[in-house]
C-alpha cells in the first residue's frame, strides 16, 4: 500500500512538472512582438553558435564573452547585408533578424569566429545567415517557413542569448 502512494505521488509530481508552463521557469512567453535588452561594456564577441529542433520549438543560441551584448529581434520583409546593402537570400518564407550591438564576430586580426551559414532544416527554423559583422553590429537572418511566436532570453556560464521560435 506505502509503495502505491509513493508511485502515485512521483507520478502526479512528474504531470504537474510537465504541464507547468514555460513562464513557471522564468521563461519570456512566445509572441510574434519585437523583443530586446540592453547590453554592457565591454565589446562583447561572438565565438560561436548553434541550432537545434525540438518538440515545439526551434532554437537559435549565440554565443558571447567579454562584454553583454544588446539584442534587438524582430520580423522583417527582408534581410540586409550590413555594409553592402545586399538582400540575404534565405531558406523559408519569412523573416527573423537579430541585431547585436557593441558586438564582433571576428577576432582583433579580423579572422572569422563563427560559420556564415547554419542550414538545420528544422521543422520552421530552415536556415540562419551571419548578416554582417561591421562597425560594432552583428546581424543575422533566420529564414523561417511560417511566422510564429518566438521568444528571446539570456542564459550564463558561458553568455548566451537564445532565440526560441515555436513550430
Amino acid at each position: 500500500m506505502m509503495l502505491r502512494a509513493r508511485l502515485a505521488a512521483v507520478t502526479a509530481t512528474a504531470v504537474v512538472c510537465l504541464a507547468v508552463p514555460a513562464t513557471a521557469f522564468g521563461l519570456p512567453a512566445f509572441s510574434t512582438a519585437p523583443k530586446s535588452a540592453p547590453g554592457s561594456p565591454p565589446t562583447a564577441e561572438v565565438f560561436g553558435t548553434a541550432a537545434g529542433c525540438h518538440g515545439s520549438f526551434d532554437r537559435f543560441v549565440i554565443r558571447t564573452r567579454f562584454g553583454t551584448a544588446a539584442y534587438a529581434v524582430r520580423y522583417v520583409r527582408r534581410i540586409v547585408s550590413d555594409g553592402s546593402g545586399n538582400t540575404v537570400s534565405l531558406q523559408g518564407r519569412r523573416r527573423l533578424r537579430v541585431v547585436m550591438r557593441d558586438t564582433r564576430a571576428h577576432t582583433q586580426s579580423g579572422g572569422a569566429l563563427i560559420p556564415n551559414v547554419r542550414t538545420p532544416s528544422c521543422p520552421n527554423l530552415r536556415q540562419i545567415k551571419l548578416a554582417g559583422d561591421f562597425e560594432g553590429v552583428v546581424t543575422f537572418g533566420l529564414g523561417l517557413r511560417r511566422r510564429t511566436g518566438f521568444r528571446v532570453f539570456r542564459l550564463t556560464a558561458p553568455s548566451r542569448v537564445v532565440i526560441d521560435v515555436r513550430h
